[in-house]
């Protein structure tokens, strides 16, 4: 353990190597050249003695020709992104484990949150966006028509690299639009369009896709006889190329919804505490 904490502390003291950790999980494994490029170092020798502080943390893959994060490394990595979202927030991130238990669903996860204000809906959704980004997912965020502007900028405090949107790896989308079609929720519709939207990402080389939606507007519209039958439909089990997170105000919800939502979902997230439903 020490010696794992004397490396760790090493790797992120320099700024250069932090931003190789980061860019080596953002993108995978990248070449020497490729670091010199997104790292921005003119000095070959420069860039090869950070590398070399890096050893348990950075392998070199002799097959490929080109460099990639060790089991450690992506945990050094996650660290750093976690960290950053912390500082974005003024400090509050730390105040919410559950932060950690998102960043971990995977492909096929059906997860709910309940939240009472939009800064703790924030500090659960959003490192369950940005964990998707380094894995190779297409990452859909799904929010209320009003909100769209605030969430985009708040997806922007975080630092998030301008080329995931160039390259459609980040979206986010009004659920207005999404959910309703002429002011019709239908859940086989809804399903068949998420299905549809994985198979274009697919297609696009992504590994799958991984999606927050904000719920909100089944309740404006009065839809909540479709709403429970959509998340009925969905299952506690996804589809293994999608994960799922879905929003919900508690306040806007009533003792049964609650019940029901919480059994269509393998994963729930209540003030502060996150568990696998039994």
């Amino acid at each position: 353990m020490k010696d794992w904490d004397d490396k760790i502390h090493r790797a992120l003291a320099h700024p250069i190597r932090r931003h190789i950790i980061v860019r080596l999980l953002e993108r995978s494994s990248l070449s020497f050249n490729e670091l010199l490029k997104y790292v921005d170092i003119p000095n070959h020798g420069k860039l090869g003695f950070h590398i070399g502080t890096l050893r348990g943390l950075v392998e070199h893959d002799p097959s490929m020709k080109k460099y990639r994060l060790t089991e450690r490394g992506q945990l050094a990595g996650e660290l750093i992104w976690d960290t950053r979202f912390i500082i974005a927030r003024g400090g509050r991130g730390h105040a919410y484990k559950p932060t950690s238990y998102v960043r971990h669903l995977r492909l096929g996860d059906h997860a709910i949150l309940f939240y009472d204000t939009e800064d703790i809906k924030r500090q659960i959704s959003l490192p369950f966006l940005t964990a998707g980004l380094p894995k190779g997912e297409a990452v859909v965020y799904i929010v209320s028509e009003h909100q769209l502007d605030s969430e985009c900028r708040e997806i922007a405090h975080l630092g998030i690299d301008i080329d995931y949107f160039r390259k459609k790896a980040l979206t986010v989308m009004s659920a207005d639009e999404w959910f309703l079609k002429k002011g019709k929720a239908q859940a086989k519709v809804i399903i068949a369009n998420w299905l549809k939207l994985v198979n274009e990402k697919q297609k696009a080389g992504f590994t799958g896709v991984r999606g927050a939606a904000e719920m909100e507007v089944f309740v404006n519209y009065a839809k909540g006889k479709e709403l429970l039958k959509l998340e009925a439909a969905l299952g506690r089990q996804l589809p293994p190329n999608l994960c799922g997170l879905c929003l919900y105000d508690m306040h806007r919800l009533d003792k049964e919804q609650f019940i029901q939502l919480n059994q269509s979902h393998a994963h729930s997230i209540f003030r502060g505490i996150a568990w696998k439903t039994p």
